[in-house]
């Protein structure tokens, strides 16, 4: 034991000289492996603890919660904290010299320990995820392991790294710190509507950059109100602490800081008020919030995003992918920049390249050799295995799904799931994951209906057994679209509409009633699913608090008597909408209520008389108060897509916005202007249905 501490502590002072930060695996009984820690100087203050339960005096934490934070130790107890996500939210609060130590059982069993205390359901017996991860850790350069069963002096001698002959001196901040301060302050006191892009690995000062930007500002008196966005106000906290120590007269408060009159504030993403007095918005974290939401930051003038590129956080990749396309349109003069160079180690940390190598934090899609003959297939464990073909899987993930992180890759490999793939050569353009779903029991599904039970997985087999009191639902055999991508390049030739063609296939294959998926609703999913042949049928109530969004399912029917259920599910969930957007959905966004309305009929009979009332407020026969009435039942009932000003109209007539809200929103002088777009609208709407002689 002595031995042991000695080992860890020559550890610390060796790394803290190269800037390196080691992992030690103690594998063996629980109980043993607590003995021998407990010999080891390790400190509770400097220390961040992953379990269950206390250990050593330590209580346990929340590894996301600690985001921003420095520890000297980090101690996971894997035999009861198996969140990977959260092994590397911790990793990452490592300094140089820190140590990380996971208590695990013997690594043959391990596998099999952790594969049964998963919830990644799956019929092996022990964990693919995990044998790869070990087979990662032999041989790494920084990595130990202490195994019970061999005599641990002999484990540990002439083991130590080398120490490098100059120390490592990190230098705070940094002149890549120094330039982002600067590119901060241009947006603030430049031209509006440029934003900037801040990217970087974790470890490079992203956060801190922020807080000693917004500590410039607010001393220079250049900006009175500055908002910083974030998941949590944990996940900042580097930021407060840069405020904090740069202006030290000011005062810290329950989500803010405050500097003589100015004021630095933390505010969730999605309850931002755009219509505040700020100066300055900061997003941190961007790649972990959806693009649409994203989206209207840019209404904004003067705003910073910040995002990790590889990470548990989210897809920082993914983000560039869909967020760009959308800068370079609406903000051409935006600007980004780059943090390369890692604070808290050395550019050469052992840990950080052993971890990303395990969890494939780098993986990116190949670039695509052709578009023209693809072939689709669905993979096998085998193909899974070979290293090549599964970062081409996980890097196309990343790089489509905001959402993304190394808990997707564990699933991946542990689950159930069914990888199908499009190839062109040796290049894996475009990936579906498939979740098999249903086959529950009577008694289980009753439960569910009931609201008594809720177990894990089968997301939408439960929702619509429970919604519509229908057993068939949870019983019947169905599959989800987990996750489906195509590579950038590749897009618009097919591949996605040839990717669930494959996946219906198998589907039915397998004696599935029905294929479906559930995502947070946005305008520029929803086409994709509906033209596929899918139908929406239920929109949650509550907006997802990372996306934003409210979350929808679709399905496609693959019997006759799902194709009933489902037509009719769509019509109410349709019509219904009319009656939830001022109560339930009061903060949908009015362009996913135009993608919805393209599964609307084009036409319905008893909407004659509304056509003739809107014609008449074309013509200015009718006030605008006289013609509402009818007017909003054709935009509760037709498809709306692809008409000029849909969004307009959704926004004065369902989401009831007044016309001086319309009028900014659209930059139009006033009430004249704003009806003047909605009378061209419904009469290019009559118009069509005339062409169409459907009146």
């Amino acid at each position: 034991m002595a031995e042991l501490n000695n080992f860890i502590q020559q550890l610390r002072a060796i790394g803290k000289s190269n800037g390196h930060r080691y992992l030690v695996f103690i594998s063996g009984p629980q109980a043993w492996g607590q003995g021998l820690l407990a010999a080891c100087d390790i400190q509770a203050q400097s220390t961040l603890l992953l379990a269950a339960n206390p250990i050593l005096g330590l209580s346990p934490r929340l590894a996301k919660k600690c985001l921003g934070q420095e520890f000297a130790t980090v101690l996971i107890d894997a035999y009861s904290a198996q969140a990977v996500d959260d092994w590397l939210a911790a990793a990452g609060t490592l300094h140089a010299g820190g140590v990380l130590l996971v208590l695990c059982p013997e690594f043959e069993a391990w596998p099999v320990y952790f594969q049964a205390h998963s919830d990644a359901a799956s019929d092996n017996v022990d964990s693919f995820f995990l044998k790869r991860f070990l087979k990662k850790m032999y041989g790494a350069a920084g990595v130990y392991h202490i195994d019970h069963r061999q005599d641990i002096d002999a484990q540990l001698s002439s083991k130590l790294p080398v120490l490098k002959p100059s120390p490592w001196t990190p230098v705070l901040p940094s002149s890549e710190q120094d330039m982002t301060v600067d590119a901060i302050a241009r947006v603030a006191m430049g031209r509006a509507k440029r934003p900037l892009v801040i990217r970087s690995d974790r470890g490079r000062g992203k956060t801190s950059s922020l807080g000693i930007a917004a500590a410039r500002l607010l001393r220079e008196g250049i900006c009175k109100r500055i908002a910083i966005c974030a998941a949590t106000i944990h996940s900042v906290d580097a930021a407060f602490r840069q405020v904090q120590e740069l202006l030290p007269s000011g005062e810290a408060f329950d989500s803010g800081f405050r500097f003589k009159d100015c004021e630095f504030i933390f505010v969730s993403p999605f309850e931002l008020n755009f219509d505040g007095d700020w100066d300055l918005i900061f997003v941190d974290e961007a790649a972990s919030i959806s693009v649409s939401l994203l989206q209207e930051f840019l209404n904004h003038p003067r705003v910073v995003f910040a995002t990790t590129v590889h990470g548990y956080e989210g897809s920082g990749r993914g983000f560039d992918i869909r967020f760009k396309d959308i800068l370079n349109r609406e903000r051409p003069q935006w600007r980004r920049i780059e943090l390369r160079e890692p604070l808290r180690w050395a550019a050469d940390d052992p840990l950080e390249k052993c971890l990303d190598e395990a969890f494939l934090l780098s993986a990116e899609p190949s670039p695509a050799d052709g578009t023209a003959d693809f072939r689709i297939r669905v993979l096998n464990k085998e193909d899974l295995a070979q290293d090549a073909i599964l970062a081409q899987v996980f890097g196309l993930l990343v790089q489509a799904h905001y959402q993304t992180s190394p808990r997707d890759l564990q699933y991946m490999l542990d689950s159930s799931s069914v990888i199908i793939v499009a190839e062109c050569g040796q290049c894996i353009v475009g990936v579906c994951q498939l979740i098999p779903e249903g086959g529950l029991s009577a008694e289980l599904t009753v439960a569910i209906i009931t609201g008594q039970r809720r177990p894990k997985g089968h997301i939408v087999a439960q929702r619509l057994a429970h919604i519509k009191a229908d057993s068939c639902y949870g019983q019947s055999r169905s599959y989800r679209v987990n996750r489906i991508a195509v590579v950038s390049e590749s897009r618009r030739h097919g591949i996605g509409r040839g990717l669930l063609q494959v996946a219906e296939q198998f589907a039915k294959v397998n004696g599935a009633a029905y294929i479906s998926s559930s995502f947070a609703a946005t305008s520029d999913v929803i086409p994709f699913w509906l033209r596929n042949g899918f139908k929406a049928l239920w929109l949650g109530s509550k907006r997802d608090a990372s996306s934003g969004a409210y979350s929808l399912i679709v399905a496609k029917p693959l019997s006759e008597e799902m194709e009933f259920n489902f037509k009719t599910m769509q019509q109410e969930l349709l019509q219904g909408l009319s009656l939830t957007t001022r109560h339930v959905h009061k903060s949908i966004a009015a362009d996913v209520l135009v993608a919805l309305s393209a599964a609307k009929s084009d036409y319905w009979p008893e909407l004659r008389s509304d056509f003739i009332v809107a014609r008449r407020y074309c013509d200015g026969e009718l006030f605008f108060e006289q013609a509402a009435a009818s007017l909003t039942r054709m935009c509760n009932s037709l498809n709306f897509e692809g008409h000029a000003d849909a969004e307009l109209a959704i926004y004065a007539l369902i989401l009831g916005e007044d016309w001086s809200r319309l009028s900014a929103r659209y930059q139009l002088s006033g009430r004249l202007s704003v009806e003047k777009r909605l009378r061209n609208l419904f009469q290019e709407i009559i118009e069509y249905h005339m062409r169409e002689e459907k009146l």
